[in-house]
């Protein structure tokens, strides 16, 4: 959704309130959610009301938005700058929000991100592998050497998706159980000469290894498309100064999200991932 189509619904909370519920992040109600009575109307500008039970609720009841105040227009305006990769500090300035409500926004779409994005079923075909260092303060070598580092593994299918995970070190045995968790059998993989992808073809798969102590590409076999992730995560990371370890799956989550869906309207998707999560996290 560009910025024109997006100023035709937060121009007033009542079209802002519409959008949200013909999506499905705010909930239709059919019947009364306290005595199941379908004689229910609207009241006043925000409550429906019952006639059996003459019980009011509001129209965020049921929704991720239950017991927050902001507007729905800035609600949209914050997933807009979300979008757009606007700092939490930022986005506070131009929506005329606090810091921490805003960041409490941000924090809902990506944990929406986590449990709503599909795992991408197996990868096929040409397959790019590579791990990489994320956080500490100084340069570290790979594996024991990467001190203070979190590390990461990451499986791009060539001409389709990537998926990266945080792993408790980069063994064999770790890399080679998630490369056939992930992969179905026979597939290409490129990797580098890290010892760690030894193996691969005792597990079924086709195996090809770019020396990057000579060249960085050799015909087809590269993995310029995984380190190109990489240096796309790293960038957006670090206007961050820091990212908490124990929060850092979501940052990265949504990295691979962003990465993902590039090509796409992210402002839509975005709205979809929160009407998934609003049918995981929101009971009555």
């Amino acid at each position: 959704m560009n910025l024109s189509e997006l100023a035709q619904y937060i121009s007033d909370e009542e079209k802002a309130e519409q959008v949200l519920r013909e999506i499905g992040v705010l909930k239709r109600y059919k019947t009364c959610p306290f005595c199941g009575e379908s004689h229910i109307g609207r009241v006043r500008r925000f409550k429906f009301k019952c006639y059996r039970c003459n019980k009011e609720w509001g129209v965020r009841r049921g929704s991720i938005l239950e017991g927050q105040k902001i507007p729905f227009t800035k609600f949209l305006m914050a997933i807009k700058l979300f979008e757009l990769d606007t700092s939490v500090r930022e986005s506070a300035k131009q929506l005329g929000l606090a810091y921490n409500t805003v960041y409490h926004l941000y924090q809902i779409l990506r944990h929406a991100i986590i449990i709503t994005e599909p795992d991408n079923g197996s990868f096929s075909g040409e397959i790019e592998m590579d791990e990489s260092y994320f956080g500490g303060r100084r340069k570290g070598n790979r594996g024991r050497g990467a001190a203070g580092k979190v590390p990461v593994f990451g499986i791009l299918e060539r001409g389709g998706k990537v998926k990266v995970e945080v792993v408790g070190d980069v063994k064999g045995d770790t890399l080679l159980e998630l490369a056939i968790k992930k992969v179905k059998r026979g597939s290409l993989i490129y990797t580098d000469r890290f010892r760690s992808y030894n193996g691969l073809v005792s597990y079924g798969f086709k195996h090809r290894r770019i020396d990057h102590g000579k060249k960085f590409a050799n015909g087809k076999v590269y993995i310029n498309g995984i380190e190109g992730f990489w240096s796309f995560a790293k960038e957006r990371l670090m206007k961050y100064h820091g990212v908490d370890p124990m929060k850092f799956p979501l940052y990265l989550k949504e990295l691979e999200f962003r990465y993902n869906h590039r090509d796409r309207d992210l402002f839509n998707d975005l709205l979809q991932v929160l009407v998934g999560y609003s049918l995981v996290a929101c009971t009555e």
